[in-house]
């Protein structure tokens, strides 16, 4: 993996970081590093009169662990994330160490439970555009899109019993102040994975960079 992650080619580490070949240490290092990601993109948190849940990246991070990594580690990093909150570090929204305690977190419990099933969901879709080659602007939407459904429905279903009002009351406190938001971050990504990344195999940009190193012979 790391052998083939070139620096000066960002449209081809998503290639290198969730390249098949990788091994065990390679792939912890790359789940260790997107949940460190979530964890400070959680710290990046204002909450609004609107709703008790914080507007925060986390949901950027969620995305970019799931567009870079396979399945099983996106799904893994998005444990590791909450298992290291759990044990107490401060890596949730505005500092927050726990699931079960303090208003905030009781509010953004259901969500965060449900962000690694939601890496996981979007890295099977970009790994479904890897294997072909190419990129699908409509079937990475759509992967996302559905990504968002366990984050929705566990987000407000903790928060109705959290707050012991409706589903409908929840609804509206966890989901409708946030749909523009998650949107906007669905739509940046899209376009970047499908406008600006590289799709071909390692082996075609080698063959490719080996043919413009040869040198050109002349022929009359």
């Amino acid at each position: 993996m790391f052998n083939q992650l070139n620096l000066k080619k960002p449209a081809q580490w998503h290639l290198a970081l969730s390249h098949e070949e990788s091994n065990l240490n390679e792939r912890a290092i790359t789940v260790v590093f997107f949940a460190g990601l979530t964890a400070l993109c959680a710290q990046v948190a204002f909450t609004m009169p609107w709703s008790p849940v914080p507007y925060t990246l986390q949901t950027f991070a969620v995305l970019a662990t799931g567009v870079y990594l396979r399945r099983n580690d996106a799904f893994a990093s998005g444990c590791l994330y909450l298992i290291v909150g759990a044990l107490g570090a401060p890596v949730f929204a505005e500092g927050g160490d726990t699931l079960f305690s303090g208003t905030t977190l009781i509010a953004s419990g259901g969500y965060l439970l449900a962000f690694p099933f939601a890496s996981a969901i979007i890295a099977e879709g970009l790994d479904r555009s890897r294997k072909k080659g190419v990129s699908d602007l409509k079937a990475q939407l759509l992967c996302w899109a559905y990504a968002m459904i366990p984050v929705y429905l566990l987000g407000t279903a903790w928060l109705a019993h959290s707050y012991s009002v409706d589903f409908a009351q929840a609804y509206a406190w966890g989901v409708e102040p946030f749909l523009l938001w998650d949107l906007a971050k669905i739509v940046v990504m899209a376009l970047v994975t499908t406008k600006l990344w590289s799709y071909s195999s390692f082996d075609e940009e080698l063959g490719a960079e080996d043919s413009d190193e040869r040198p050109q012979t002349l022929t009359v």
